[in-house]
């Protein structure tokens, strides 16, 4: 039997082949409308439509754990991201389509089978920390795609950049298979009773502390959303910056978000409170989001520490949120909780830019619109007190 740190290799290396194969596309944005003929804005859509998808797939994700076990369906993930890959490789819009719903249905089964894994094969007592450590193969493959895949389009051709994420999610696939029997030893042991017709969704909505924290974390998905959507459009329009400076502040933003979610894991383990942890972020990302609208621009080392905290918190929330998500979870459905927590996580990455835009539309000024969204964080502030009363200290 493989030990924990292992599994937590395995879980990282997918959440970073699902991250790169959702922003793959808007990262060679330019030069995949080029070849298409179209206009690049349209990207805008495939993002909607991959996380549609994902909304969607979570509600199957933790229904397939239980069923065919996590290994599975994480291998099923990464098959859904090759095959993502191999239908973006076609330059024509319907199989960019059914990529986009084959890379979200990976999106969405790929976390309720890590929370499986990493429970069932890791200690309790370092629970934060290694859901947090899962969680930052986000930004990393990010910060990836961001510093290859439009070199490699350039040079080589953008299928070349496809290709790359395609064979590594055929590795990862290939990894999990010596271990899947011993990983899945206990699938179908929950037993159909267990099965929902809506997945982990309503399980997390009538149990109070599940729902709060959902609540909380739809909240902290859409700030992040809106924080990676539009603070480089926000840095060239309004803070009169050119493009690359402005890209290079945003990727201190992403490498912000995956040191950080390591620290907080580590620090929820120490504090033996996730909920702690989460307010601390909040409040923090409030601030930070202060601190980049009224910064003085020439003070360069400033503006990075703003921008490194912005990542910090608005991106570094995620594996703290996972991990208590796993804690409340009856015996048994882990799975089911964290599908139905992750619907929420989507919800959020649906509504937030959304919204963000409709009231920019109002303001016509991305800094007011920004200074708003303090109003969603103080209410996450609200919904954590109330998380913070439903739900017990400590959890045998």
């Amino acid at each position: 039997m493989p030990g924990p740190w292992t599994i937590v290799a395995i879980v990282t290396a997918t959440q970073m082949i699902v991250a790169m194969s959702n922003v793959i596309l808007p990262t060679i944005a330019p030069k995949l409308a080029e070849v298409l003929g179209v206009s690049p804005v349209l990207i805008g859509y495939q993002v909607s439509l991959t996380f549609g998808a994902a909304t969607l797939a979570t509600i199957f994700g933790g229904n397939a754990v239980l069923r065919y076990g996590a290994a599975r369906t994480t291998q099923i993930a990464m098959l859904c991201c090759a095959a993502g890959m191999m239908l973006f490789a076609f330059p024509n819009i319907p199989a960019i389509a059914l990529g986009s719903v084959a890379i979200g249905a990976a999106a969405g089964m790929v976390n309720p089978a890590a929370a499986h894994l990493l429970v069932s094969h890791t200690p309790g007592a370092r629970r934060n920390l290694m859901f947090s450590i899962k969680q930052t193969g986000v930004p990393v493959g990010g910060v990836v795609m961001s510093l290859t895949a439009p070199a490699i389009a350039v040079t080589f051709g953008y299928q070349w950049s496809l290709l790359a994420v395609g064979v590594f999610a055929l590795i990862v696939l290939a990894l999990i298979q010596p271990h899947r029997k011993a990983w899945d030893a206990d699938r179908g042991a929950a037993g159909k009773e267990k099965r929902a017709t809506f997945g982990g969704v309503p399980l997390v909505v009538r149990t109070p502390g599940l729902r709060w924290i959902s609540l909380v974390a739809m909240i902290f998905s859409g700030i992040q959303r809106c924080v990676m959507s539009f603070t480089v459009i926000y840095l060239v329009a309004e803070k009169n910056l050119g493009l690359i400076e402005a890209g290079v502040l945003f990727s201190v933003v992403q490498v912000g978000g995956s040191v950080a979610r390591i620290c907080w894991g580590w620090l929820a383990d120490r504090l033996r409170s996730s909920i702690a942890v989460l307010a601390i972020i909040g409040v923090v990302a409030a601030a930070s989001i202060l601190a980049m609208l009224h910064v003085d621009m020439s003070n360069k080392l400033l503006i990075y520490i703003i921008f490194f905290v912005l990542g910090a918190t608005s991106l570094g929330w995620n594996g703290v949120f996972h991990a208590e998500g796993a804690r409340l979870s009856p015996p048994g459905l882990v799975s089911m909780v964290a599908a139905g927590t992750t619907f929420f996580v989507f919800g959020g990455v649906l509504l937030g830019p959304a919204l963000f835009a409709m009231v920019y539309g109002v303001l016509q000024s991305y800094s007011q619109t920004f200074q708003l969204m303090m109003i969603p964080s103080l209410i996450a502030l609200v919904l954590l007190e109330a998380a913070r009363r439903a739900t017990p200290r400590e959890k045998a």
